[in-house]
């Protein structure tokens, strides 16, 4: 905890002095930015169109010389429509200046009114000169006209002379704030450096000790966590040793060989091949697996695949993680017969029916009830009664062959097996060769008003994948066709 605290420490000290050189900079890059956008959107703007008002007043002069010297209407028209021009553009570059002059509004403001007051002048040459008095228009255009553009290109030269002078602030600022810079990111430069340095002779000193930890670490997962790497077809590449326990066989008995998902039941060559056209298209798998050690002894574990990438994203190998599920997989089982019990009936219905809606597929559940058993217990006594129940599920479980079939005794005599993807016809036929097989075992019954053996009813229901029935309502119906089938004993109805 101190080498992380030093460490951490060490790392904060050089990440505050990298932060505060870098806001540092930021800041002093923001001043310069803001000044030299400042320089861009005031002086120069406002000294740009100020020249271009004295343009545009040097032109409105010179047109308004040919509104007096006009020789036809044509003429006159164009050279007062001329002035009207550049007028409005003058207006514009006012427009400019008022949004980002800097200085002191009244001469700005002076400078405006004086454009404004140069209008009646012209207004009064133009309207002379319309009315042929010519020689009045050109003296108010040499006199009054001329001396009032004097004045006002002045006042127009005073605004370029200030915005020269803010321009020239502006610069001196930025020239200060760049000199600021560079002398506190000199010093901060220096400090960055001195710490990493100590930090990397710390590191250094850190480093053999973290190796250690990594192998006590990697020691722990290897005794710890169930895991194992596959190769692309499923050809076990390393397991950890803790999965070698699990499976009670030695590393070498594992690595190199097929995996088979350590899945060694019967239905292992189904699920490897169910299993490996998941992964290889780069799904990751997940779901349960059995395995049978060398004893006999049944243990499941919860097995998670996940594909791993090369450079190219093509699929390389697989990571498989294990979790031993089998001490809850035990607390689902029936003692006596070790069939699933109520308990584990209640989930997998649940589950089966959402995962058959989601596939499109038909969903069947089946009630069976020995028939008389009462009588059975009572004649033969109960430990023979529990005899026939384990005989009697054996044979039930004979018919359980696909992933998704599945049988419990969730009472007394009472069983029930869920599966998935036959017609209505298809499971009555299914459940006539269980009903059959039943009685075939020849288990004798001697109160039995049906048969000279042990047999069993069997209630059915089938729902396709577009049912609302829920698994409550779905077990009423199976509950009521078992009803019915018990009217006759040793038959099975299917609704």
């Amino acid at each position: 905890m101190l080498e992380k605290k030093k460490i951490f420490l060490g790392f904060l000290s050089i990440l505050v002095v990298v932060i505060c050189l870098g806001g540092h900079s930021q800041w002093q890059l923001s001043k310069i930015s803001q000044n030299t956008d400042d320089l861009y959107r005031h002086p120069f703007a406002v000294s740009n169109a100020a020249k271009s008002i004295n343009f545009h007043l040097v032109c409105m002069h010179r047109h308004m010389k040919d509104v007096v010297l006009a020789q036809s209407e044509a003429e006159f028209n164009n050279a007062v429509a001329e002035v009207a021009l550049h007028e409005q553009e003058v207006l514009k570059d006012f427009d400019i200046i008022f949004d980002r002059f800097l200085g002191n509004k009244s001469q700005l403001n002076k400078t405006y009114a004086a454009f404004i007051d140069w209008r009646p002048i012209r207004n009064e040459v133009i309207e002379l000169a319309k009315l042929g008095r010519n020689s009045e228009a050109v003296a108010i255009t040499k006199q009054k006209g001329a001396q009032h553009v004097a004045s006002l290109n002045v006042l127009v030269e005073g605004l370029v002379s200030f915005a020269a002078s803010k321009a020239e602030e502006f610069h001196s600022h930025s020239q200060q704030s760049a000199e600021n810079a560079m002398v506190v990111n000199l010093l901060f430069t220096v400090i960055a450096l001195s710490l990493v340095i100590m930090f990397a002779l710390h590191i250094k000193r850190s480093l053999a000790q973290a190796k250690k930890d990594r192998s006590y670490r990697s020691h722990l997962i290897d005794q710890n966590i169930m895991l194992a790497t596959l190769d692309k077809n499923a050809v076990v590449k390393d397991a950890s040793s803790a999965l070698c326990r699990f499976l009670g066989l030695r590393k070498q008995d594992i690595i190199g060989k097929d995996s088979h998902f350590f899945d060694n039941s019967d239905e292992s060559a189904q699920l490897s091949e169910d299993i490996l056209a998941s992964i290889q298209t780069g799904k990751e798998w997940t779901g349960e697996i059995k395995h049978y050690d060398r004893n006999g002894n049944i243990k499941w574990a919860s097995s998670t695949i996940l594909p791993n990438y090369d450079a190219d994203y093509q699929v390389s190998e697989f990571t498989n993680i294990l979790v031993s599920i089998t001490n809850k997989k035990l607390s689902g089982v029936d003692k006596l017969t070790s069939m699933l019990n109520r308990r584990r009936f209640d989930e997998c219905i649940v589950h089966e029916m959402r995962v058959a809606k989601r596939n499109g597929y038909n969903f069947t559940l089946a009630v069976l009830d020995i028939d008389f058993f009462k009588k059975y217990n009572d004649h033969y006594g109960h430990p023979q009664g529990d005899s026939a129940l384990q005989q009697v599920s054996n044979k039930i479980m004979t018919y359980i062959n696909r992933p998704t079939d599945y049988a419990f005794r969730i009472g007394g005599e009472e069983f029930a097996i869920i599966f998935t993807n036959l017609s209505k016809a298809e499971s009555q036929a299914y459940l006539e060769k269980v009903r059959k097989g039943v009685e075939a075992i020849e288990i004798d019954h001697q109160k039995s008003d049906v048969s000279p053996y042990l047999t069993v009813s069997i209630g059915a229901c089938v729902i396709n994948s577009e049912s609302n029935l829920d698994e409550q309502q779905l077990y009423i119906e199976a509950d009521k066709a078992l009803y019915m089938a018990k009217e006759s004993r040793n038959s099975v109805v299917v609704n």
